[in-house]
């Protein structure tokens, strides 16, 4: 076999090798990859806001975008959205330092467009009076959004929380403690989460299972 073709085999094989070899470091260059870019349709003036939100809950938006460009376009502009935080006077715990628990749970992600952190507590306080309680509570922010008691334990869709639920309200603030006080006459036996609702979207923002 001519020798020059015999150094071309070798150096074909060693070329396929070294690339099988190097894969992960260049298999990037044959796939789609979306870097830092502009929501459309976003003002311009929030376009900065929009970059740095969390890498997921962009890549979130996008993806939602080419489902629903309408809904993604909106849910972008709340996203953005200035945040608003508790009142300073529901800081600290107050009078709920001697009250006694009756149930608590922990608020979910349930994806990253939807998520929450922090405790829901149910307070009875000394005078018999009941106070839900959000310690460290921070979550991602919404249009009109208002807290529901809904009898699922841990509903993710609006079908899930249903109709009979009890609305306290709109929500104080997407960051810091906050309290709602519940009816005198509620009976908490049928509800067994706290549900932090957008009705602007018609979507659950973070659930809180009672127990």
């Amino acid at each position: 076999m001519d020798i020059r073709f015999r150094l071309l085999i070798i150096l074909m094989v060693g070329g396929v090798a070294g690339a099988v070899w190097t894969f992960p470091s260049w298999r990037g260059y044959f796939q789609d990859v979306r870097v830092s870019e502009a929501f459309p349709g976003l003002d311009l003036d929030l376009q900065d806001e929009f970059l740095a939100l969390p890498p997921d809950e962009r890549e979130a938006l996008f993806e939602l975008r080419e489902e629903d460009a309408n809904m993604a376009l909106e849910m972008a502009r709340v996203a953005v959205s200035a945040t608003e935080t508790a009142p300073e006077s529901e800081q600290e715990m107050g009078e709920m330092e001697t009250a006694t628990v009756l149930s608590t749970g922990s608020f979910i992600e349930i994806d990253p467009l939807h998520w929450g952190e922090g405790t829901a507590t149910v307070y009875q306080l000394p005078n018999q009076s009941r106070v839900l309680r959000f310690q460290d509570y921070a979550s991602a922010r919404g249009g009109d959004v208002h807290i529901y008691l809904s009898r699922d334990p841990e509903p993710r869709t609006a079908v899930e929380v249903g109709v009979d639920f009890l609305d306290l309200g709109r929500l104080k603030g997407n960051i810091g403690n906050q309290n709602y006080n519940l009816p005198a006459d509620l009976d908490l036996s049928g509800f067994q989460s706290v549900v932090v609702f957008c009705r602007q979207f018609n979507t659950v923002i973070t659930t809180a299972n009672l127990r």
